[in-house]
């Protein structure tokens, strides 16, 4: 039977999810400590020669860069640091991207060693390592009262991330490969859940951010997003995806993981799963495969392989699909809701709730199909897009009509995240 749901009524449902979420989701994880303080080291070359090499005491210097591109977008900040022969020293650096390259200015004032360095940047920017820059070039350096043009170096380590996009760019299974992740508005160290969502078939991660907009949803709602970049067309061993012995996937997936718990202080036990058509297969695929993963959450893509899918444990899993998507038919829905159900011991019952038509122009309507029954931990829920195509709900539609009808009547990024925050693991 389909039931409809009054606005009061929905509002108090998500109250309850809310209240559940919250207790459920406890604080106080095993994590990482706390990352160090940004390190700056300078150096003006020449005689006299003249270095400073030490943590920020106060203040932070962001790097932060470009989703579409993984290059440092800026590097902008102030802070102060033990000076070269005592006393403090204060440095600055408002430097940001344009269309041709990396510009602005440095300035360094250290009084216990008498030197001021600014320098204007105008290109020269290297990333030696991960959350590192390197500029090398000439500035005005001034001391005991002359002035004259030097060769300067600056690094900047910013080992305290900061919020705002950043990228992770490793060499795995001998492939270059990149990630970008976003830290929410009051990120500041401490443990946080994390999302992954891994984009579909010629999907880049700006693009998934461009039409999906999780990034920005995951900014004010205090959780880390990252977005991995599929080597080649699509992730691999799930449909759309180029066989390629080559290329490890998972093991891609394991190191991120790795990653955002060491540098970025993320909760292992709070990580989540999902995906949009090749990455939702994907997602199925590491449902099956990755249990570091405490929930999991696939839009218009299913699971293939079920005879050699067997998690050690009951797994949340939610499936939003167009039930007009003509490129991962509709069709494909129920063998993978038969296996979750069957997985999780839902057994047979199940409640449909049609969901109210708010957006009644997209010629879409929305229906929930719960299985009450499944066994703790392990619920598996269909969000049903009637005259929904092969898009995002509530984003912007790639290619526009062409791939059928956009629901508006839900929003993806809302009902993944009410969904997965519910759930951790031990």
């Amino acid at each position: 039977m389909v039931h409809r749901l009054s606005q009061f009524s929905r509002g108090l449902a998500a109250a309850c999810l809310a209240g559940a979420a919250l207790s459920v989701v406890p604080a106080g994880a095993a994590h990482a400590a706390p990352p160090a303080e940004d390190r700056v080291t300078v150096a003006v070359a020449g005689s006299p020669a003249y270095e400073l090499t030490g943590e920020l005491s106060s203040g932070a210097i962001a790097v932060l860069d470009n989703v579409a591109t993984f290059e440092t977008d800026k590097i902008q900040g102030t802070g102060t640091l033990p000076g070269a022969n005592g006393g403090t020293a204060n440095v600055s650096f408002q430097i940001a991207r344009n269309l041709f390259g990396l510009k602005g200015d440095f300035t360094l004032k250290d009084p216990g060693a008498d030197v001021e360095i600014s320098a204007r940047i105008n290109g020269g920017v290297t990333v030696p390592g991960q959350a590192t820059v390197k500029w090398e070039g000439n500035g005005t350096v001034r001391r005991g009262g002359s002035s004259a043009t030097r060769p300067v170096t600056f690094t900047v380590e910013d080992r305290r991330p900061d919020p705002g996009d950043h990228a992770i760019r490793i060499t795995h299974a001998g492939q270059a490969r990149n990630a970008v992740l976003r830290l929410p508005d009051d990120y500041d160290g401490t443990p946080r859940p994390v999302l992954f969502h891994f984009p579909g078939l010629l999907e880049s991660p700006g693009a998934a951010e461009y039409f999906g907009r999780m990034a920005d949803y995951a900014q004010t709602r205090g959780f880390i997003m990252i977005t991995p970049e599929h080597h080649g067309i699509g992730w691999t061993g799930v449909p759309g995806g180029a066989s390629s012995p080559d290329v490890d996937d998972p093991g891609f997936v394991n190191r991120l993981q790795d990653i955002l718990v060491e540098r970025f202080n993320a909760d292992p036990g709070r990580m989540y799963a999902s995906g949009m058509s090749n990455g939702g297969f994907f997602t199925h695929r590491m449902a099956c495969e990755n249990d570091r993963f405490a929930a999991y959450a696939a839009v218009a893509g299913q699971l293939t392989g079920t005879a050699t899918c067997s998690p050690g444990r009951h797994v949340p899993i939610l499936m939003i699909h167009g039930d007009g998507d003509f490129v991962v038919p509709y069709s494909t829905v129920q063998p993978t809701l038969d296996f979750w159900t069957r997985h999780n011991a839902c057994g047979t019952r199940t409640v449909a709730t049609r969901l109210p038509d708010i957006a009644p122009d997209d010629n879409t309507t929305v229906v929930r199909h719960d299985h009450p029954d499944c066994a703790a931990g392990g619920p598996v829920i269909l969000y049903q897009v009637e005259g929904g195509g092969h898009n995002w709900p509530g984003g912007i539609p790639f290619l526009g009509p062409f791939l059928g009808g956009t629901t508006y009547d839900i929003d993806a990024n809302t009902v993944i995240w009410d969904f997965v925050s519910q759930y951790r693991l031990p």
